[in-house]
């Protein structure tokens, strides 16, 4: 009887540790499914045009200060490098020959804020929307593997990359956030040690700060990354923004990280009490803004992903008509039964899931128009401030469609406190000094990342949108090429796709 007993017990557990086995396997499965890297990579070399030496001729150059064109330049482009920018340049035969006459020339957009994940077919869509530069804000060893590749053969936007985030969990919990956020996690001096010098070693440009990091962890963070030389950079972790300013951390992801923060010090719910909260935070906004500036903290912005909330949360499928979700690779959009992480009815973090009351309902509608309000007022004030604010979108996060995203980015910008040339000078200029990368300039002796648009952009934004060539490196994709690009991307997904989105596009 004994020995059945036993048996029993051990079967029982045999198959209690097979179920758990299933269900990991299940789970770590969905976790890597919306990554994206089930969508097939096209073949980018196919759409683009290779040049050792091309001249742009005839053409509006937008001055390095972005605040005026100059009129009738001629770039001479070699190997990827800007080596003639002038007026009187005669006609090159060995080079490629494109008429700029009436149309104006960008440095190449930059976006101080993506997440690439595992969907490669994004980089060409930077590429197609003149972003020729990014950040990734959440990286891994593949992504450091593609900018080797990138570097080897130019086919595909530069990249700046930040290592995993950081996490100061200890025991069972710092084993979960490392499974499921791919982050990197240490709750003492000696690992933290460990981890800094690893993510250096393995060529990450920056330490990624995450939200959660306790005081302790974070000055030591600071500490350890000041010794090995590497910026720290990321959202504003378990600290108030007076020991956060002199912290030595060298950036702020998003306006809305230090938005947050001054909800946290009014210490009311701003959706009862608005008009109260509105008037505390256009007082100390600008005393937070001489703060960052005299510590020399720049800020990403991510502004229109915090306009989106509202929308995302009430009225998802007109949010969704609004954006080119099409070109959005199927895995990441369609999320998991696992986590509400996709970008769909019924799938998206963000929406209203209509269980609250009329009243509760109403003032999380005040809540979040509030909340937009207050980035656009925070924003201001940084700009007023001259805070270095750069352009970023956190593309992948729901409804941001990496490349898309940055033009709707600056919008955002031209609406919340910066003139159209303040906006193109946050993702061309700013980041390029930030990084201290020869980009971000149309300039003798800086790289050939550059948008030729048929429109002027200082008159209108929107315009960034209107292009004709994008150069980087030594390619060039033209227009029409762009168009068959995008077609291709398009393809790919629909044979990737599990969810029919035809009802939500435009």
């Amino acid at each position: 009887m004994k020995k059945l007993w036993i048996r029993r017990i051990l079967w029982s557990s045999a198959i209690g540790l097979c179920m758990m086995g299933c269900v990991f396997l299940w789970a770590d499965h969905e976790l890597n499914k919306v990554l994206g890297k089930s969508t097939r990579v096209i073949d980018f070399s196919s759409f683009t045009k290779s040049s050792s030496l091309v001249q742009i001729r005839n053409v509006n150059v937008l001055s390095e200060d972005c605040t005026h064109f100059i009129t009738n330049q001629t770039v001479l482009i070699k190997d990827g490098l800007i080596v003639q920018l002038d007026a009187n340049q005669q006609v090159n035969k060995d080079a490629t020959i494109i008429d700029g006459t009436g149309k104006y020339l960008i440095p190449g957009l930059v976006d101080s804020h993506v997440h690439v994940k595992e969907s490669k077919n994004d980089l060409f869509l930077y590429l197609a929307n003149g972003v020729t530069y990014i950040r990734e804000m959440a990286g891994r060893p593949e992504i450091l593997e593609w900018r080797k590749s990138i570097l080897k053969s130019g086919l595909g936007p530069r990249m700046f990359v930040a290592s995993p985030p950081i996490f100061s969990e200890a025991g069972l919990a710092g084993y979960y956030y490392s499974w499921t956020r791919q982050s990197v996690n240490y709750s003492n001096k000696k690992d933290a040690e460990k981890a800094i010098k690893k993510i250096k070693e393995q060529g990450y440009d920056a330490i990624k700060m995450y939200g959660f990091v306790n005081p302790e962890m974070f000055k030591t963070t600071i500490q350890i990354a000041k010794e090995n030389k590497i910026p720290v950079i990321g959202h504003i972790p378990l600290v108030d923004l007076e020991t956060f300013s002199s912290s030595g951390q060298k950036e702020v992801a998003h306006i809305e990280e230090i938005t947050v923060k001054t909800i946290d010090e009014f210490g009311k719910p701003i959706s009862k009490n608005p008009e109260e909260y509105l008037r505390f935070l256009k007082i100390r906004s600008d005393q937070i803004a001489k703060k960052l500036k005299e510590n020399k903290i720049s800020v990403t912005s991510t502004v229109w992903l915090c306009e989106s909330f509202l929308t995302q949360r009430f009225d998802l499928k007109t949010k969704l008509k609004e954006i080119e979700l099409r070109y959005t690779n199927p895995k990441i959009i369609e999320g998991t039964p696992l986590y509400k992480m996709g970008w769909l009815p019924g799938k998206n973090g963000y929406e209203y899931d209509g269980k609250d009351t009329p009243e509760a309902k109403k003032l999380s509608l005040r809540f979040w128009k509030t909340y937009a309000e207050a980035i656009h007022i925070m924003n201001k004030a940084l700009v007023d401030h001259h805070v270095p604010v750069m352009a970023g979108t956190d593309a992948n996060v729901a409804t941001v469609v990496p490349g898309f995203a940055l033009h709707d980015e600056l919008e955002s910008l031209s609406r919340s406190g910066m003139t159209n040339s303040q906006a193109i000078y946050s993702a061309t200029v700013e980041p390029g000094l930030w990084m201290k990368s020869k980009t971000g300039k149309i300039k003798t002796g800086y790289h050939s990342d550059m948008v030729l648009l048929a429109k002027n952009p200082l008159e209108d934004i929107r315009n960034t949108k209107a292009i004709e060539y994008v150069f980087f490196n030594s390619h060039i994709i033209s227009k029409t090429q762009i168009k068959m690009l995008l077609k291709s991307i398009e393809n790919a997904n629909n044979e990737n796709r599990n969810i029919e989105i035809g009802e939500y596009l435009k």
